[in-house]
């Protein structure tokens, strides 16, 4: 389906109201590993409505099923194995111009506290595996690889509004997943300078959307730590809505502030970093710019969910690792990919509370 990208980045509707693409695949062929995760879903959607060929590789180890339904295209190609397969990743990757390295294991707040060393290990590898069979296949035709990094490597930023460089000024990221996402960007740079593999570093902030399911694993939580906090926290607040929890539970005292992006903004934010010869060898900060407190957030849900409700907030202990501010400076991505992603947060809850109705999952909770 054609259709017109602004010069602003920003998408025109279809008649369906489906956002319009501009085609700029005509068929090249893109690996994309982590497809059948919850982002990497929505960017072999995207990659497929731009005209790509796009192989989707993922090990379902997190889900045990893919996040979405995966795409069903003449131009998609999904695969099941483990992305830190260096065999497999350049068997797959023959023919491809571009190469998204999105493969990782990811979760909420709860899930990379008690996976730390899993976590470590696992993404560790996953990137020295992209990074060494693209060095390879960069000597076959391959382009560049784009790396999808996180905003967790600003973990340890004292102030507000980060750019693109300051996670070198700054403390290393306390956490192991933090860390790790910041030896992903470490990888690139020293793959480009030893081996000239081009590359862009993409960091999406607060990814929202339809498909996150719970991730099951093996946990020394308590049942009652899991309960608390089992996912990302819009997905956690909605299904805890809508079984009407009063109080309402909420990590430390509420104002920290976070930004939020729509997972559809963020795979078109990837893509057109994929795509920018300005991107080479370039970092960028992917984030909507609209933003509120916890507890801002906490009774946004609640109103959504149940109108009218009176409503009241109970607050835990905070987790030890907890960022205060994150809000960071999108002018670059703008400014050169013409990339604003503008999904309202009211549409992204509102999404995200039908969702959970749908599968279920409030009541499965």
């Amino acid at each position: 389906m054609d259709g017109v990208t602004g010069a602003s980045g920003r998408k025109q509707a279809d008649e369906q109201g489906r956002p319009a693409v501009r085609r700029t695949g005509d068929g090249v062929k893109v690996l994309v590993t982590g497809a059948a995760g919850f982002l990497g879903g929505y960017i072999a959607e995207e990659l497929i409505d731009r005209g790509y060929t796009v192989v989707g590789l993922d090990n379902l180890s997190k889900y045990r099923q893919p996040a979405r339904g995966l795409p069903e295209h003449e131009r998609f190609t999904s695969v099941v194995g483990d992305a830190a397969d260096k065999d497999l990743l350049y068997e797959l990757s023959e023919g491809c111009a571009h190469f998204i390295a999105g493969a990782a294991l990811i979760g909420g707040v709860r899930y990379m506290k008690d996976l730390a060393y899993d976590i470590l290990s696992t993404n560790n590898r996953l990137a020295g595996a992209a990074a060494e069979v693209g060095v390879s296949r960069h000597r076959e035709g391959l382009r560049k690889v784009t790396y999808v990094s996180s905003s967790m490597v600003y973990e340890r930023h004292p102030g507000v509004g980060f750019r693109e460089g300051d996670e070198r000024e700054t403390a290393p990221p306390a956490t192991a997943y933090g860390f790790q996402k910041l030896a992903v960007e470490y990888y690139a740079r020293a793959a480009w300078s030893q081996y000239g593999l081009p590359y862009t570093i993409v960091r999406p902030f607060n990814c929202v959307g339809a498909g996150e399911r719970h991730a099951p694993h093996t946990s020394t939580s308590s049942e009652e730590q899991q309960r608390l906090v089992r996912g990302h926290v819009i997905p956690d607040f909605v299904e805890r809505a809508l079984r009407r929890e009063n109080p309402f539970r909420v990590l430390g005292d509420g104002r920290q502030f976070r930004t939020f992006t729509h997972a559809r903004d963020l795979a078109r934010g990837v893509v057109l970093a994929m795509e920018s010869e300005a991107a080479w060898n370039e970092d960028f900060n992917l984030s909507g710019n609209q933003g509120c407190t916890i507890s801002e957030l906490a009774r946004l849900v609640w109103d959504r969910v149940n109108p009218g409700v009176p409503f009241s907030i109970r607050h835990e202990p905070a987790f030890p690792d907890d960022v205060r501010v994150r809000r960071p400076d999108t002018r670059k991505a703008a400014e050169v990919l013409g990339f604003v992603a503008d999904t309202p947060i009211e549409a992204m809850v509102d999404e995200v509370v039908a969702w959970v109705r749908e599968t279920g999952l409030a009541a499965a909770a």
